[in-house]
């Protein structure tokens, strides 16, 4: 129990050297700690800015506290060079016995003029350097040690770019859920997992991941559940099963329920059942009368030994506790499986892609660090930091605590160097994200001084004195070994005291009580429902709220109690929306604040519906369902109106059908304002409009952000639906770039989870549910399972055999948390505390259940029972009234309260409107072009354009040139069309020996039409695979013309699937067309293809460049169908085919890409001598005649010169 051992020093007075580990309870000045021992380091140890490592935990806390080490330093530089001020200052907290404030110690530092200048010198250099200081996140030292010291931490040698681990995570998910699902042969129990899709997996691998390296047990329950089936089916137990159900010397000589289980227990075993339903018919047999209490009665008081002990019955009994776990036991198994997968393709895909998650930042160091190099490093490392301090140590896990015990350790295992961590054991609550408690006691015992920060500089005198007098001496955190610590307070909240009819209050911690046979004071019937219960106390917390508001006697300090000075802390955020509608009614002005997500409010669930109204909108009932929400605001007269009125709906889909447009093209953000601009302003007025509007307009930022990533509106829609079902409940934290901003107007009720509460505090709180039995989990049979061995070390259990034994760890760890997470909560606030508790008569009397029931337990019981055994309390009907007159500045009042008051604000000044604040400008959208879009009318699907895609097997209207008669080798392979065959086709140019040997060239041309899924029976005495690798070979041996064959290419002179990706900045349709056409080649992009705008990247692959003659040339092969006869196939055909699928306008592209690439690469390139021409070969008539299958075209060079300008931004106005 480390903290037992903690020495009071002054700050002052803390070593310099070594490790010193300071337990800063709640309001105890922590961060100020941090500065005054960062500016001795500074001073007395003669460091650097750059020397003192800093570490927190969250983004926004480094950058907290950089401010506050700013401001430090600051405040002593102005005491340095006001030398006078300093020696008074000093002399004052002297006379009055204060020597720990910063004054004094700098007058006693600088005490003599010499010494004052060196100090003064330091302070100025460590503010000079202070924007190179290390004052960052754990996962920012990782980063930059990577990035520093790439061959000692074995990174490499290239900026890696940091990305959701949650996105990263589901791509493996659904990856492994198609494999899973779709290729394995699935026993029933997995199938039944597997059939709730990915999402469902997702959500337990995040509870995986989240617990940083915890080992994951075998998932070996179902085998084991399996193997114990065996046992009881062989021959003869259900025999012995039917003689002890029927001895009744057992019962007392009568029928009982045992026996009669005993029995069913037998037929279950002897049916002629598949295993799976045997199972089934097993556990229903195997009830509640096989519980040992149960046995227990059922037992007749002559029997010798306590039937429970039998063998027979200790068999059932474990059989029954593995069949109560029978679907954990599949879900652990299938999800051990995706974990293993998913982790080691998540590291892959990572280093493929040049990626990190902020996972893998820790792993990366803490693996170089420990492993056998690790001692270069660390040194390193420690040379460059010689001292540390860690903030919110208690939140920290085993790796993060081993990267620092390593770079603070010596080779032969002594410490080295300033190792100061700071945090509070009482507040580790963030569990759920990787901290392990575990570390902070392993910390504990390895350091070298403990040190307890005793000073309360938040809460007033009488509150500090409540929750000491709750806590006592030691205890109130389960079986951590974490104890309170007794604090005194500064006095400094007294300075405005909460007061009512001038009196400052004495009991300011008030305990609301449900009593047991408490009554709804509606209907009159006993409150032992749950939500009944829950109903009732956000009722009365409403209500008192209300009543407090508008009671004139109740002031802090000077002034009355305002809205803003209350805060409501609710174990979740639908609770907190529930509260809030109460307030609301009795007009309340109230605030969700905190740091939820904003994918968890009323706006983002409300413009799900609106997006997805959007991308059907030709859906008359989508439409409708998106109207019908808050943000479109359409009334119920406004849907009868539609009923009889088409005209007006079709405007309704019209405009839905504009929106769709508007964010295809511009993007959702575009969408997003132009919504505000026709609602905003019906949305302001409405209650609680800022938050809507606020949240709206974070909403399209964020999706505007997201929307290039994702393939179009449907897959963005996808991406936000599933951050909406990954927020949960919203109990957590949120990701930065996802919490909620919180309106201008701070002067309202703040209502907020307990986890986004820590760290603030309110004059006055409220925890109306701090009764609620709330697991870490969210129920009391939890799918992942995280708890201690008896060595400490983490585990994970998602389905081992000894899943209920690991279960009853569990729930013990997690009363410890949420006996943690209280501690938090009633130390928010810093007048006055409200706390509702329910009397259970249920709760164990010495206060400790046991593991398996502390699922049961909410963690206000067990500190009101610890409470009440310190003190010597019997608990019962007057238990709670002894406690509370026992207790110091504690009040008791009974639920339900007052009834119902209505809030009226105070008359004031008009408010003052700020200048709103312009949406973002709507940038344009960069995409990935390729020419099969662009003739499509839309952007690419993926990067990588498919050799064949714009050869589509569609009947389009093409001019019939006169017939000259089918030519029966174009008929031999008119049944194989399409793209598939195009990418077949182009596979074999690319692999095609150089000589005709045709068994090698008929099994090419088997394998890649086998491989795209292409059969095609002989038919007619002809071979369609021998005419495939025929016409492949006369098109490589015909001449193509002027004396062109492609055979006679050389590998140094052709290139196969030429890869370009060519900047397109603001081009249009419409300007390439005018350039087209002042050049004479009007027909390269006819009037008929759509007008697009077109930014980004155009991306393709040219099917061969080749060098000829000293030119360099492009080719593309094509297998379009273009009819029987020949004819389709010379110029009149050819010209046809050509503009009906644009391929003027892919020649034209290929052509100035090919020109970019030579400008580059070729010296002294010209395009008028260097440029070849544009060569489409259809390779199914070429080489039948001389004169079919080739298309042939040189542009003017000016054309693609100014093709180039206008691509890269740089042409003029003049086309």
């Amino acid at each position: 129990m480390p903290s037992r051992d903690t020495t009071a020093l002054r700050w002052r007075e803390l070593p310099l050297d070594g490790r010193v580990l300071i337990e800063a309870s709640a309001g105890t000045g922590k961060t100020w700690t941090i500065g005054v021992v960062y500016l001795r380091l500074l001073l007395e140890r003669g460091l650097g800015a750059e020397q003192i490592l800093v570490t927190t935990f969250t983004e926004a806390a480094a950058e907290e506290l950089r401010e506050r080490l700013r401001r430090r330093l600051v405040e002593a530089e102005h005491w340095l060079q006001h030398p006078a001020e300093l020696e008074a200052a000093g002399a004052s907290a002297a006379a009055n016995g204060d020597v720990d404030t910063l004054p004094a110690w700098l007058a006693a530092h600088a005490s003599d003029p010499e010494r004052a200048r060196q100090a003064l010198r330091r302070i100025q250099l460590a503010r000079a350097d202070f924007d190179r200081a290390p004052i960052a996140t754990i996962h920012a030292l990782c980063q930059r040690i990577q990035r520093e010291y790439p061959l000692e931490a074995g990174a490499a040698f290239r900026s890696e770019r940091l990305v959701d681990e949650a996105e990263l995570l589901h791509e493996c998910v659904e990856d492994f859920w198609r494999r899973r699902y779709f290729e394995h042969a699935l026993d029933p129990c997995e199938h039944a997992v597997l059939r709730d899709g990915p999402e469902s997996l997702s959500w337990d691998l995040h509870a995986m991941a989240g617990s940083g390296a915890a080992a994951v047990l075998d998932p070996d329950g179902l085998d084991a559940l399996r193997a114990e089936m065996e046992l009881l089916r062989r021959p003869g137990f259900s025999d012995r099963l039917r003689a002890l159900a029927r001895d009744r010397t057992l019962y007392g000589g009568r029928k009982s329920r045992l026996s009669n289980g005993l029995e069913n227990a037998a037929k279950a075993l002897e049916s002629e059942l598949d295993s799976e339903s045997m199972m089934d018919a097993l556990h229903k047999a195997l009830d509640d009368r096989f519980d040992d209490d149960a046995i227990d009665e059922q037992q007749s008081p002559a029997a010798r030994t306590p039937l429970r002990d039998h063998p027979l019955l200790c068999c059932l009994q474990q059989m029954r506790e593995l069949l109560a776990h029978r679907a954990t036991f599949a879900r652990g198994r299938v999800l051990a499986a995706a974990n293993a997968q998913c982790v080691a393709q998540m590291r892959e895909r990572a280093q493929r892609r040049g990626v990190r998650t902020f996972s893998m930042l820790i792993d990366g160091v803490h693996e170089r660090l420990v492993g056998e190099a690790g001692a270069q490093l660390a040194g390193r490392l420690f040379e460059a930091f010689p001292a540390a301090l860690i903030d919110e140590f208690q939140d920290t896990d085993q790796r993060q605590y081993a990267i620092f015990d390593r770079i603070y350790r010596a080779a032969d295992g002594t410490t080295r160097g300033t190792l100061v961590m700071i945090g509070d054991p009482k507040q580790a609550i963030y569990g759920f994200r990787g901290g392990d408690i575990a570390a902070y006691l392993r910390a504990a015992a390895q350091a070298g001084l403990r040190h307890a920060l005793g000073t309360n500089h938040r809460s007033s005198r009488a509150l500090v004195g409540a929750i000491n007098s709750l806590y006592g001496g030691e205890g109130g955190f389960g079986r951590t070994g974490i104890d309170y610590h007794p604090v005194t307070a500064a006095g400094t909240a007294d300075a405005e005291p909460w007061s009512i009819d001038g009196e400052p209050v004495a009991l300011p911690f008030t305990l609301h009580a449900f009593r047991c046979g408490a009554v709804d004071p509606k209907s009159g019937k006993p409150l032992d429902a749950l939500v009944a219960l829950e109903d009732l106390a956000l009722d009365d917390c409403a209500a008192r709220i209300a009543a407090q508001l508008v009671d004139e006697r109740q002031h802090i300090g000077e002034r009355r109690v305002r809205p803003g000075d209350i805060a409501v802390l609710l174990p979740t955020n639908r609770q907190v929306l529930a509260l809030r509608e109460r307030l609301v009614r009795r007009g309340v002005p109230c605030v969700g604040s905190g740091r939820g997500s904003v994918f968890d409010g009323e706006a983002a669930a409300e413009f799900e519906l609106v997006l997805a109204g959007v991308l059907a909108a030709d859906d008359e009932g989508a439409v409708r369902t998106a109207l019908s929400t808050r943000l479109l605001g359409a009334r119920f007269e406004d849907f009868e109106a539609w009923r009889t009125d088409a005209a007006s709906f079709e405007r309704e889909l019209e405009r839905f059908a504009r929106w769709r447009a508007l964010a295809r093209s511009r993007g959702v953000l575009a969408l997003v304002a132009d919504l505000l601009a026709q609602r905003g302003a019906a949305l302001l007025a409405a209650e609680g409009g800022e938050r809507c509007v606020t949240d709206l307009r974070h909403l399209g930022e964020l999706l505007a952000e997201r929307q290039p990533q994702e393939q179009g509106l449907e897959g963005l829609s996808a991406w936000f639906a599933r951050m909406r079902s990954d927020g949960g409940d919203g109990e957590h934290d949120a990701e930065d770039a996802r919490q909620l901003r919180i309106e201008s107007d701070a002067a309202r009720v703040q209502l907020l989870t307990v986890h986004a509460a820590k760290g603030l505090e309110f004059p006055i709180v409220y925890l109306p549910l701090a009764w609620r039995i709330a697991t870490r989990s969210g129920n009391f049979a939890p799918k992942v399972l995280r708890f201690h061995d008896d060595a400490g070390r983490l585990l994970v259990d998602v389905g081992s055999a000894a899943f209920a034994a690991n279960l009853a760890r569990h729930h013990r760890e997690d009363l410890d948390e949420r006996l943690r997470l209280l501690y938090v909560a009633m130390t928010r606030a810093v007048h006055a505390l409200h706390v509702y508790w329910v009397e259970r008569k249920s709760f164990p009397a010495d206060g400790d259940p046991p593991d398996e029931r502390a699922c049961e337990v909410a963690a206000i019981d067990l500190l009101v029972a610890q409470a009440q055994r310190r003190l010597g309390i019997t608990p019962g009907e007057a238990g709670l009234d002894v406690l509370a007159s026992r207790l110091e500045g504690v009040a008791l009042v009974d639920v339900p309260g007052p009834a119902a008051a209505m809030y009226v604000p105070p008359a004031s000044a008009p408010r003052a409107y700020a200048t709103r604040t312009p949406m973002p400008a709507l940038r344009a959208f960069e995409w990935q072009h390729s020419f099969s879009a662009i003739a499509r009318g839309a952007t690419a699907a993926s990067f990588a354009e498919a050799g064949a895609a714009d050869e589509a097997a569609t009947a389009m209207e093409l001019p019939v040139p006169e017939s000259t008669g089918d030519d029966p080798r174009l008929v031999a392979l008119q049944a194989l069309r399409g793209p598939r065959f195009g990418d077949a086709v182009h596979r074999m140019f690319e692999l095609a020996t150089p000589e005709p040997v045709w068994p090698v060239q008929r099994a090419l041309v088997a394998r890649e039409l086998h491989a795209r899924g292409l059969r095609v029976p002989p038919a007619g005495g002809v071979d369609p695979l021998e005419e495939v690798a025929r016409m492949v070979e006369r098109s490589r041996r015909a001449d193509l013309g002027d004396g062109l064959r492609l055979l006679d290419l050389g590998c140094d002179a052709r290139v196969s699937e030429f890869e370009f990706q060519l900047p397109l900045r603001h081009v249009t349709i419409a300007r390439m067309r005018a350039l087209c056409a002042a050049h004479g080649v009007a027909d390269a992009l006819p009037a008929t293809l759509e007008a697009q705008r077109l930014n980004g990247m155009l991306a393709g692959f040219v099917d061969l460049v080749f060098e000829w003659r000293g030119r360099y040339h492009v080719l593309d092969y094509k297998t379009n169908w273009l009819g029987p006869d020949l004819a389709g196939y010379r110029d009149g055909g050819l010209d046809a085919a050509m503009r009906t699928h644009h391929y003027p306008l892919q020649a034209l592209l290929y052509s100035v890409a090919v020109h970019r690439y030579l400008r580059r690469r070729l010296r002294g390139y010209s395009p008028a001598r260097h440029l070849g021409g544009s060569w489409y070969v259809f390779v199914r008539a070429v080489g039948l005649a001389a004169d079919t299958g080739v298309w042939r075209r040189t542009w003017p060079v000016a054309l693609i010169e100014a093709l180039d300008e206008l691509f890269a931004g740089t042409a003029g106005d003049a086309a």
